[in-house]
């Protein structure tokens, strides 16, 4: 049996489970909790590498509530990345690097490799990323966007991804390699990416494509967005960037992004807020119809995962895309049960961790 804690910064605590594992498929969560943060604290410490100490004291505090058991691994939700192939990699100096100077972006998710090492090397035992948001398995035709000098990029939520097609596969009787899907992670966040031979050969980027989602705009028609950036609506890029990602979606038509009460609302009947949400469901059938083009048509399962595939939302994406293939619904997160996952893959001896300085 093998210890196994796991850990996923946000923007205001960080989620910790620990888990015992008997093999690399039955893991057994026995402890979790979402660690707060003093909101004065991180204000103070606005750069995620900068609150590295108070976050990892918060856990060892989490560890001693839990009488400090003897940990085997500790794996960390991975960061933004550079662009890597699928699987779990060793956090190595290139790695700790790459996140404290937040050299592909500012997250919080940044921190979950920095706090696994630091408690890892207290302990002397290894440490872990897996399937983070910089895995990048596209395939050539996908990268061409229109212009040379802006080729379309690859993040995606992958660890969720990854986790859902390996559980169907299992439902299946198979595995992920074996089978052709789609997968629509539904959250603050949504890509949709069709599967083929275990790859995640194509998505919308999140913050810039796709489905708008509640804080975020998606796509958006180019000729009118090129003259909003030029009428002096935003000072500079950085405001800019900073509507379209955290202030659009359902905060700027219906000025919440409460997906609780939009639903409740929407199922009431009230306007706009039914013509709003069942939008969002009409643009993921429209994302979800494009990546089925990609595999040539040729889809065993669509599977609908995230926080916000329930009625009545799930129900209209199924209405216009359930003759593509059958859909499977998948809701909730599943990064924690997924690193435990990659830990015990690794502790078992099924997989060997990837070196990401090689990468």
């Amino acid at each position: 049996m093998k210890t196994i804690l796991t850990i996923n910064p946000g923007s205001t605590s960080t989620k910790v489970a620990l888990y015992k594992a008997s093999d690399s498929w039955e893991v057994e969560e026995w402890k979790t909790a979402a660690v707060k943060h003093d909101p004065d604290q991180l204000a103070a410490h606005p750069e995620p590498a900068d609150q590295l100490e108070f976050r990892s004291l918060a856990i060892e505090e989490f560890l001693k509530e839990a009488e400090c058991p003897n940990l085997d691994a500790i794996a960390g939700r991975g960061g933004l990345t550079r662009p890597l192939e699928a699987g779990s990699y060793r956090i190595d100096k290139v790695m700790i690097d790459d996140m404290l100077s937040s050299r592909y972006g500012s997250h919080a998710s940044n921190l979950g490799a920095l706090i696994a090492e630091e408690l890892a090397s207290r302990r002397k035992i290894p440490s872990l990323i897996a399937d983070p948001v910089g895995v990048d398995q596209f395939e050539p035709l996908a990268r061409y966007s229109g212009h040379p000098d802006m080729p379309r990029r690859c993040q995606l939520h992958a660890l969720n991804m990854r986790a859902v097609a390996r559980e169907a596969a299992h439902e299946m009787s198979g595995e992920m390699e074996d089978f052709r899907f789609i997968i629509a992670h539904l959250g603050g966040g949504i890509s949709v990416s069709p599967m083929k031979s275990g790859r995640l050969i194509d998505v919308n980027h999140a913050m810039d494509d796709g489905p708008f989602s509640p804080q975020r705009s998606g796509g958006l028609p180019l000729i009118p967005l090129v003259d909003m950036c030029f009428s002096g609506r935003w000072k500079d890029a950085g405001e800019a960037k900073a509507e379209l990602t955290r202030q659009s979606g359902f905060l700027a038509y219906l000025g919440t992004d409460d997906g609780k009460e939009i639903e409740r609302r929407a199922v009431a009947g009230e306007q706009p807020w039914r013509e709003t949400y069942e939008a969002m469901a009409y643009q993921v059938a429209k994302e979800i119809g494009a990546m089925a083009t990609v595999l040539e048509g040729r889809v065993d399962s669509i599977i609908l995962t995230g926080g916000l595939p329930h009625p009545p939302l799930s129900d209209w994406i199924i209405e216009r895309v359930g003759w593509i293939a059958p859909v499977r619904i998948l809701a909730g997160e599943r990064e924690m049960q997924a690193l435990a996952r990659a830990a015990a893959r690794y502790l078992f001896g099924e997989d060997e961790l990837l070196i990401y300085g090689e990468a």
